[in-house]
């Protein structure tokens, strides 16, 4: 081959204006992008150059994503350069990128007149959905390629990775969905803080207001505040917004732009003693602390209030288009670790066709969420939205399958109001311990990742089994959120699949696992995964913690290591309650037990909060008591008053102190408290400190205070605040809760 493809970001750089050029001679075959997508993803690292030996452009490939799955927005080659495998070079490029990365999925939309679309079967590619393309009038094929990616139940799945040698799309400015790629890579050596799962939050800056509202050609910022109205980011502004919007204002009392701008959600303003040195370190890093004059002033202490706001409240990112800002981006992102992104950058989240603008403001029916048990009676609607999901007709059937009277297949929907968006049914673990689960969301349904979050939770924490089983996980391929999450919660590629199907599958151990069952728990491991625990007695946490989790994979006898972490979500909902590792009780009142409510049979059939759907939920305490909660700590959760007993453990996914503003901006979907409690609960410097957690367990038998007195778990009158476990303290909470020894 006599070309090279450049990747190299600043490299890349130079052919900018040509790649442009290219794409809008061809855009009817390559379709529109905003002119500002080629150069910020060349800034980013998702724009890759074929040239020739005189570095003139042969072909190109851009592309972006969010973990799992990889998307390609356009590929080209000049026409005197096709059939000459530039095309195929540069895709087989991407596919070698995203399996060292663990992704999932490259998917592409393709206009379905386009002979283009013989390329795509040719490469493997199939199409796994049919998008009407309303906009513009062209019906489109979208295309998968599924990735052979490690998988758990292969040998090559749990190779240790070194940290330093991580290259993915942050290189692409490094942001909340690079933080979830790392998280989704085995390996001991990488660790980020924060929650798992949270919906991530961004400040959206006055020029991308004014793009919707004065119906600018700007479709990518309808994206956003589409993307901010259906729950998939959650959109904030500042109150120096508001105040530049006054400031701009002739009649400031019957503006409908300024009464719109004082009811989106708003950052608390910003204490100026706290404000000021953030604001002259902002300076100093962005203009290297030179002061304007005139109207350049106005502005640019505006835009350093903006940013001093979005800091102080740890936010994910802020939006804008602003170029002196968005030069710094990578400065912002060291320094402050908040990330500068541009309206485009949310192009690689949507995956519908781009919105009118004048419907981005649109109001969001956002009736609450209800699951019931599937009605024969229903089961023709059912079937009427399982097909327009385009799911097999042989899935429906085993979807639907009502089991026997003796054992019941639970069957689950979803609705959000009267609209149905989801459905859910797996069949009860039989002696083989291999249970199937079918998990059916319309995506394109506002906060879907509700329905998708309910789902697994209801499928995979139904109560406390003592077994390891495996769950064969059917999905549609079109559905990229549900396959997300599940990553998350510890699925993978089943083994002999390579890729190929799209199938996911994990194992769960739904109890707790210590010495006292640790040989048959390394037994039904190697059974269900052909990995070997190479620890044949029980480790210490403290090993474990050290060196993590070793096993054989099989594989030319190269023992690999997986962090102990990891090794408990890829098995969860599980506790491994091995030797040396302690815990915190925390007391809980009663009011607030919902947060800990799960899936038992009893349930309600009225509407439940928001946080009873989530996988990994958020709790708030007094101030300071993050140092007690460290990521994988296990938590005893006590409901003082009038109860007085232990009820379930779970485990610590993230905790710090923070701002009540800040509490309410990250974890405020998650949690139980209403932005008043959270208030309430804040010490005098309004600080507070949260925590979030998965793997809830709750117990078999309740551990009421006086055996946890008599045990000498606890002293005094009554649990009012945390307090650290000891591993004997564990112990006997574990063994009268679940009447098992660790």
């Amino acid at each position: 081959m006599s070309e090279s493809i450049v990747i190299d970001p600043n490299e890349i750089k130079t052919y900018v204006d040509e790649i442009r050029q290219l794409a809008d001679a061809n855009k009817d075959a390559l379709g529109f992008l905003p002119a500002s997508v080629y150069s910020e993803s060349a800034m980013k690292g998702g724009l890759w150059v074929a040239v020739d030996r005189i570095r003139k452009v042969r072909g190109y490939l851009l592309f972006g994503g969010r973990f799992p799955r990889l998307r390609i927005f356009q590929i080209f080659v000049r026409s005197e350069y096709r059939g000459s495998g530039i095309a195929r070079t540069l895709l087989e490029k991407l596919r070698d990128y995203g399996e060292q990365l663990n992704y999932l999925t490259i998917t592409a939309r393709v206009a379905r007149e386009l002979e283009a679309n013989r390329f795509w079967e040719a490469c493997g590619f199939l199409v796994t959905d049919r998008i009407p393309g309303k906009a513009r009038g062209r019906p489109l094929n979208k295309y998968t390629l599924e990735l052979n990616v490690p998988s758990l139940f292969r040998g090559e799945s749990l190779r240790a990775i070194d940290s330093t040698q991580i290259r993915f799309p942050a290189e692409v400015g490094v942001d909340v969905d690079a933080h979830r790629a790392l998280r989704a890579i085995d390996s001991t050596q990488i660790r980020f803080s924060g929650p798992i799962l949270s919906t991530p939050s961004y400040v959206i800056d006055l020029n991308v207001f004014f793009d919707v509202l004065r119906n600018r050609d700007k479709e990518e910022s309808s994206i956003v505040l589409s993307l901010g109205l259906n729950g998939d980011v959650c959109l904030f502004v500042t109150s120096e917004f508001v105040k530049e919007l006054e400031r701009h204002t002739a009649d400031r009392q019957r503006d409908p732009v300024l009464d719109l701008a004082r009811n989106l959600s708003t950052l608390p303003d910003v204490d100026p003693d706290t404000a000021k040195p953030l604001i002259e370190d902002l300076r100093t890093l962005l203009w290297s602390g030179i002061p304007k004059t005139g109207r350049r002033a106005v502005n640019d202490a505006s835009d350093l209030s903006h940013l001093a706001s979005c800091i102080h409240h740890k936010v994910d990112g802020f939006i804008t288009r602003d170029e002196a800002i968005l030069r710094h981006a990578a400065d912002l992102r060291r320094v402050h670790d908040l990330n500068i992104v541009s309206p485009t950058y949310f192009i690689d989240l949507f995956d519908g066709d781009f919105p009118r603008p004048e419907s981005a403001l649109a109001s969001v029916d956002r009736q609450d969420i209800e699951i019931t048990d599937l009605d024969e009676r229903n089961r023709k609607d059912v079937e009427k939205f399982l097909r327009g999901l385009d799911v097999d007709p042989d899935q429906v059937r085993s979807c639907l399958a009502p089991g026997s009277t003796r054992h019941p297949r639970p069957r689950r929907i979803v609705r959000f109001g009267s609209r149905l968006v989801g459905m859910g049914s797996w069949k009860n673990p039989g002696p083989g311990r291999v249970t199937d689960l079918h998990l059916y969301v319309d995506e394109k349904q506002p906060n879907s990742e509700r329905a998708i979050d309910r789902l697994f939770l209801e499928s995979m924490h139904g109560g406390v089994d003592r077994h390891l089983l495996r769950l064969d996980l059917h999905t549609s391929r079109s559905q990229e959120k549900t396959r997300e999450v599940a990553v998350h919660a510890g699925f993978r590629p089943p083994k002999h699949e390579g890729g190929s199907s799209g199938a996911l599958a994990k194992v769960s151990f739904r109890g707790v696992v210590g010495a006292d069952n640790w040989p048959s728990f390394r037994r039904d491991f190697k059974a269900k995964t052909d990995c070997e625990l190479l620890q044949e007695d029980v480790p210490s946490w403290r090993t474990i913690s050290d060196t993590g989790i070793v096993m054989d994979t099989g594989q030319r006898g190269r023992p690999v290591t997986i962090s102990s972490f990891d090794f408990e979500t890829l098995v969860s909902p599980c506790a491994l309650i091995l030797p040396d590792r302690t815990a915190v009780i925390i007391p809980i009142k009663k009011k607030y037990t919902g947060l800990i409510s799960s899936t038992g049979r009893q349930r309600s059939l009225l509407p439940e909060k928001e946080t009873a759907f989530r996988l990994e939920r958020a709790y708030f305490l007094a101030a300071g008591k993050h140092g007690l909660l460290p990521m994988g700590t296990i938590v005893v959760f006590y409901v003082s008053s009038p109860q007085r007993e232990a009820v379930a453990l779970a485990r610590v996914t993230f905790s710090d102190t923070l701002t009540k503003a800040q509490a309410v901006t990250k974890l405020g979907r998650q949690g139980v408290l209403s932005e008043k409690d959270i208030a309430r609960k804040a010490d005098r410097c309004g600080k507070i400190t949260a925590l979030t957690f998965d793997n809830l367990l709750k117990f078999q038998t309740n551990v009421p205070f006086q055996d946890l007195k008599r045990d000498g778990c606890v002293s005094g009158a009554n649990l009012v605040t945390a307090q650290r476990l000891t591993h004997r303290d564990l112990r006997r909470i574990v063994k009268r809760a679940f009447g098992v020894k660790c």
